[in-house]
């Protein structure tokens, strides 16, 4: 029998993206678009599952067993990987915790979802390119274009500040500050914002771009547009990002044998700033992580200073070794968010 909840489902998934997801936590437009896309996939499993559309679903037929089976039709039938199932996951779980707190008739089924486990999954190895493949692609984009000049302002603000794509594609010309000391305002996971520093080389490639534009420093307008005018989008971001390799590559093949995206970039940052010598910490505020151990990965990764450390630890005199819905409301409204 349905569960006897004094709010409808359609109410309450309405209310969690309104209210909880869009005025409380304030998500950013990425994040507001996965959970969308797991709770609707959510919804048409269930209606499929259960033989029903989804305007007659009740929170019944979206208990435990419902979202395993979900979970596992995630897997085995659309071949996810157990990141994204876990992803999907915890979309489900940000949903039933909300919906258990407005409606306590619905606590004992969203108590038995939010139960269920992550999938443990092997800590995936960070690489990145290393700093002269950095300065080769720098180097090797044609400046005397107005393509050119706004990639190589692109590709070093990437570099520079270590900005996730949505980050760079948010940035507006407001928050760059061109007076000394430069910097820019970004705005990352959760809205949190940080200042990052700009070396001067990275202000001076910033202005000839927007003197290309003739755009006065003043005017409030995106940061990087695509080449239609508009501003960029993220996946614009990884287009300019491969096509950029790819024509380095002619004059270094070894660019072809890692896989470079935006967030190469990032990781780059990160490793080269330790590598340079700046303190841990200052990298994470750099960076904005959330936590210094997210930062910490990226000594793992640094072989140059797990060899120095061997070699600093070695005794006097020793070399060094190195070894399908009818009613459209709720799924026509998921799907505009």
């Amino acid at each position: 029998m349905p569960a006897l909840t004094t709010i409808s489902l359609a109410a309450l998934i309405q209310t969690f993206f309104r209210q909880h997801l869009i005025a409380v936590r304030g998500v950013s437009p990425h994040t507001l678009h996965a959970y969308r896309d797991a709770i609707r996939g959510l919804l048409k499993f269930a209606a499929t599952r259960h033989q029903c559309s989804v305007v007659e679903l009740a929170l019944d037929h979206i208990g435990r067993d419902t979202v395993l089976a979900f979970l596992d039709h995630l897997e085995q039938q659309r071949g996810n990987a157990a990141v994204t199932r876990n992803a999907r996951l915890a979309a489900i779980h940000s949903l039933y915790r909300f919906m258990a707190a407005e409606d306590p008739a619905a606590l004992g089924v969203c108590h038995q979802v939010v139960a269920i486990p992550f999938k443990r999954v092997s800590a995936r190895t960070i690489t990145c390119p290393p700093r002269t493949d950095i300065e080769h692609l720098l180097t090797t984009i044609d400046r005397s274009s107005i393509l050119g000049r706004r990639d190589v302002a692109l590709l070093q603000f990437l570099y520079n500040t270590g900005a996730r794509a949505q980050e760079t594609v948010d940035v507006r010309l407001p928050a760059v500050r061109f007076e000394a000391p430069a910097q820019v305002r970004l705005f990352g996971k959760g809205r949190k914002e940080r200042l990052c520093p700009l070396w001067p080389e990275t202000t001076e490639l910033l202005r000839a771009m927007l003197k290309d534009r003739k755009v006065p420093l003043t005017e409030d307008v995106p940061l990087f547009l695509n080449v239609a005018g508009h501003p960029l989008t993220r996946f614009g971001l990884r287009h300019i990002v491969q096509m950029r390799i790819a024509a380095a590559t002619t004059s270094r093949p070894t660019l072809a044998e890692t896989c470079i995206s935006p967030h190469s970039f990032r990781h780059a940052t990160a490793l080269h700033l330790l590598q340079s010598g700046v303190e841990l910490n200052v990298v994470r505020t750099w960076l904005g992580h959330a936590s210094i151990e997210t930062t910490h990965a990226y000594i793992e990764i640094d072989m140059e200073m797990k060899r120095a450390a061997i070699a600093a630890c070695e005794p006097p005199g020793v070399g060094s070794s190195l070894p399908t819905w009818r009613d459209p409301d709720l799924i026509t409204w998921l799907e505009a968010l």
